[in-house]
């Protein structure tokens, strides 16, 4: 007869050994499907790079043909300007929205803006006449404006570097508001014998917005040296006048700028009417 504990241990071990053999198989399986899904994601990962290479190829050619239109045109640009630069040495008036005046390297570096009886704006060298008399005689330069005219042409940079005189290059920016009809304009239109108007209380609040650092006392003093500096800048076609004026239930004088109906400014058609705008020339050039 067997031993019933030596026939228990048996079938305890072959139970185990069975379950072993379950666990070490069920492992194998996943190790497979492991296998599968890196297999699976490692042709992704190269799928992928290989968009990658080529969208990365496709960009360089992008950019590469982008650099070779760019160098053509910086060429045929050149080109263009020394043309230009040459034509205007032999005295050619050639039209202002062709000629890139930054661009344009002549004897002196300055090139003058003009109005011709066509109504196109032109650019020549300084006093140059056209040869070929196109456009017509020239209806006005940059010679013909006001110091006031010419000042307000420059950019901020610019007028801070040509003017030794604050109130000067306050004046410049202030002449440019002109062009500004919105509805907290600086400037008023005028009626009657008054085309337009400014007043220094209006002015010295203006500058309070615009300049950093200006008390109320300063700005004040700021707009009555402006006003003088206009007066001045204008050759006195800008006139200035004293008006009584109420706020704040008392009365004071303070002035106002006025540009009268009759006064005509170099470069500025009147059409008879008070709501023109400037169109003044100026000079361009390093």
């Amino acid at each position: 007869m067997s031993d019933p504990t030596t026939s228990g241990a048996t079938t305890l071990e072959n139970v185990l050994i069975s379950d072993l053999a379950k666990h070490v198989q069920s492992l194998s399986d996943r190790i497979d499907d492991l296998e599968e899904e890196v297999t699976q994601k490692d042709e992704r990962i190269d799928e992928l790079e290989q968009r990658v290479d080529t969208r990365e190829d496709k960009a360089a050619k992008a950019k590469a043909h982008r650099n070779a239109i760019a160098r053509k045109t910086q060429s045929a640009g050149k080109r263009i300007d020394e043309l230009q630069a040459r034509e205007f040495e032999k005295g050619a008036h050639l039209l202002a929205d062709n000629v890139d005046k930054d661009r344009i390297f002549v004897e002196g570096n300055k090139l003058e803006r003009i109005t011709k009886d066509d109504g196109e704006t032109y650019f020549r060298l300084p006093g140059e006449d056209d040869a070929l008399g196109r456009g017509g005689a020239v209806a006005h330069s940059t010679a013909d404006l006001l110091p006031l005219q010419r000042l307000a042409r420059y950019d901020d940079e610019m007028l801070a570097s040509v003017t030794n005189r604050k109130p000067d290059e306050l004046a410049a920016k202030v002449w440019r508001e002109r062009d500004d009809s919105g509805r907290y304009s600086l400037w008023s239109k005028g009626s009657g014998e008054i085309r337009a108007y400014l007043d220094a209380s209006d002015l010295a609040e203006w500058f309070r917005l615009k300049e950093s650092g200006v008390s109320k006392k300063y700005s004040q003093e700021l707009a009555r040296r402006t006003i003088d500096a206009m007066h001045e800048l204008s050759n006195g076609r800008l006139g200035k006048i004293k008006r009584q004026r109420s706020k704040d239930g008392l009365r004071y004088q303070e002035t106002r700028l006025v540009l009268k109906s009759d006064v005509e400014l170099p470069g500025e058609v009147t059409n008879g009417n008070t709501d023109d705008s400037p169109a003044t020339d100026g000079v361009a050039g390093k």
